[in-house]
């Protein structure tokens, strides 16, 4: 049996036992999988085709009905950060938690690094009051961390960050793709340099893309390596060993990349992600419709059966796109920022179809020049309709999480 088939196969069987363990525990699939057959007669290739997708509005609104009966240990409860202004409520067990950071350990690993390597941290946690003065970061010896506000960075704190980075010299960086780049930025912009070069960057939490990862290299001499997840743990994508591609992980759930129509795409298609979950049976999402859109690798590989397995990109929100006065979304722009200097980063607030206001942080003296280039691409992709508004602040608008959004929509 080569690698493929046992991976079916073992996709095979916990479909199977998700599906048995949640039509006998879980209230809401008890009574949606009535009428479907029994799950021993469900198929790798037929999965798709009998059960039906589950969207996010219906998890919110019924929650209490995804959650097992079956309570034999601890129970945790993660709230996510709600960037939308809806927060939702996940329970697991101790068990799925720890199978969950197995899953990212081996992301680690595979890149050359691991959990207890000496590593510096910028992610949503408050770990300062707002109004505190340098140091702007504190020491978690017992995971050898150093750990830094995404709060405080700053024209005017940066010399203080990378004074402590460069003393505490870590092996990776772990981070959200937009605090990172906020750090980069405000180094080059003040001839800031970093000292030893780190094995890597590791991103997730946010969509990165690839102006941030082309800055974030250059500045550190290493390469980044990004990894999707979800507090539902419902699937997971990343960059593993070294790789471009991102890998959907078969171990930890299926993903499935679905056109309009509920059809899976082709390979250099792009399409929204429908996850299944293999590690929360407490609280088990199948065929989860979770709202983020990647793009399918256009490569021999790229599925396995019916199910992706390599991704070429991430795109992100299925709200975080632009929709252009003829009616069409367009959802990756940072191919825009290519090339464009003067500018420490930027959002895209869309107030209406044919309106859209540009955040900038200033960088040095080419702003004006880089905006205006800046605005010459986005017509280039949007059309001549959408009329151009520009405001200048010190620094973006981030979510409870301390999370970035590239695209803010007001339609």
């Amino acid at each position: 049996m080569g690698d493929a088939d046992r991976v079916k196969e073992f996709q095979c069987s916990s479909i199977r036992q998700i599906m048995g363990y949640a039509r006998k525990n879980v209230p809401y699939y008890a009574e949606q999988y009535r009428e479907l057959p029994s799950e021993s007669k469900i198929s790798l290739e037929s999965f798709s085709s009998i059960v039906p997708v589950l969207d996010k509005a219906t998890l919110k609104s019924r929650s209490s009905e995804f959650v097992s009966r079956a309570r034999n240990e601890r129970v945790v409860v993660i709230n996510t950060s709600g960037s939308t202004g809806s927060p939702l409520s996940i329970a697991c067990t101790k068990s799925s938690l720890q199978k969950n950071y197995a899953h990212f350990e081996y992301f680690l690993n595979s890149n050359g690094i691991t959990s207890f390597d000496r590593s510096a941290t910028f992610a949503g946690r408050k770990i300062l009051n707002p109004n505190s003065g340098a140091p702007f970061c504190r020491k978690n010896f017992a995971m050898n961390t150093l750990l830094c506000s995404s709060y405080h960075l700053s024209e005017k704190n940066i010399v203080s960050y990378i004074n402590e980075l460069n003393a505490w010299a870590p092996l990776y960086i772990d981070s959200y793709p937009s605090a990172v780049y906020d750090l980069v930025c405000l180094a080059k912009a003040n001839g800031l340099a970093f000292g030893k070069s780190p094995k890597c960057i590791v991103t997730s939490s946010e969509t990165l893309f690839s102006y941030q990862r082309r800055e974030i290299e250059d500045f550190f001499g290493c390469k980044v390596y990004d990894q999707y997840g979800q507090a539902e743990m419902a699937g997971t994508l990343a960059q593993y060993n070294s790789e471009s591609l991102y890998t959907a992980n078969p171990f930890y759930g299926l993903v499935e990349v679905l056109d309009d129509e509920g059809e899976q795409v082709k390979p250099g298609e792009s399409g929204a992600l429908v996850l299944t979950g293999f590690i929360n049976s407490y609280m088990p999402l199948i065929r989860y419709k979770i709202g983020d859109n990647v793009t399918v690798a256009n490569s021999e590989g790229a599925f396995i059966g019916n199910h992706a397995l390599k991704i070429s990109e991430i795109i992100g929100r299925e709200d975080d796109v632009v929709v252009t006065p003829e009616g069409k979304k367009v959802g990756r722009l940072d191919p825009a920022f290519k090339g464009v200097v003067g500018i420490g980063g930027c959002q895209i607030v869309q107030h209406a179809l044919d309106r859209i206001e540009l955040r900038v942080v200033p960088q040095g003296e080419a702003t004006d020049n880089g905006v205006a280039e800046l605005i010459r691409n986005l017509k280039e992709r949007l059309g001549e309709s959408i009329a151009f508004q520009v405001t200048k602040v010190q620094e973006l608008e981030k979510t409870k999480s301390g999370k970035v959004k590239g695209v803010i929509s007001k339609l």
